[in-house]
């Protein structure tokens, strides 16, 4: 079961990598759009009708493949002054509990999004004149990308948690 882990683990990286240059150039193109209201606005006293409208596509976009992308890499939120103190075998048992928690909560959610994402499609966006369902299809793909990534996880730590440790576990900074 290790190696199939491993081979899960590998695949799931290459995959996390491409949603890492996703949010890149989503985040690039947020930057460019941006910068051309403030230009458009400042300098030419002409601002863009459009550019705000498509920020925010961009910016629930980013933030939904982010919070995929952050928890794979273990860098959100944790409260580790209390699973400080506990022991290994603790600790095991509380990220495996804690994964398949957040696996539970995306995959109760999703059926919601799409609901959502379903009744915003019918409706236009004002300025850009696109379906809102751009913009609200972000939140199915995200929470998809989330509970694949803490079933992943919750797997990992069950069956391989020295590989988990080696790969998750900080060291204390002195």
């Amino acid at each position: 079961m290790k190696t199939v882990m491993t081979y899960v683990n590998k695949a799931y990286d290459a995959f996390n990598k491409l949603n890492e240059w996703f949010i890149i150039a989503l985040m690039s193109i947020m930057c460019c759009d941006l910068l051309a209201q403030v230009i458009s606005r400042y300098v030419f006293s002409h601002p863009l009708t459009w550019s705000e409208e498509l920020a925010r596509y961009l910016f629930v976009w980013i933030a939904l493949f982010g919070s995929a992308w952050c928890g794979r890499g273990h860098i959100h939120v944790r409260m580790t002054a209390v699973t400080g103190m506990f022991p290994a075998s603790v600790n095991r048992v509380v990220q495996i509990a804690v994964s398949i928690f957040c696996a539970a909560i995306c995959f109760i959610l999703l059926p919601h999004a799409v609901t959502i994402f379903v009744q915003q499609s019918k409706l236009k966006a004002v300025t850009l004149g696109v379906s809102l369902g751009i913009e609200y299809i972000a939140a199915p793909v995200g929470l998809t990308m989330m509970a694949v990534q803490w079933t992943i996880d919750a797997l990992y730590a069950i069956f391989d948690w020295a590989g988990y440790q080696a790969r998750y576990a900080k060291p204390e900074e002195e």
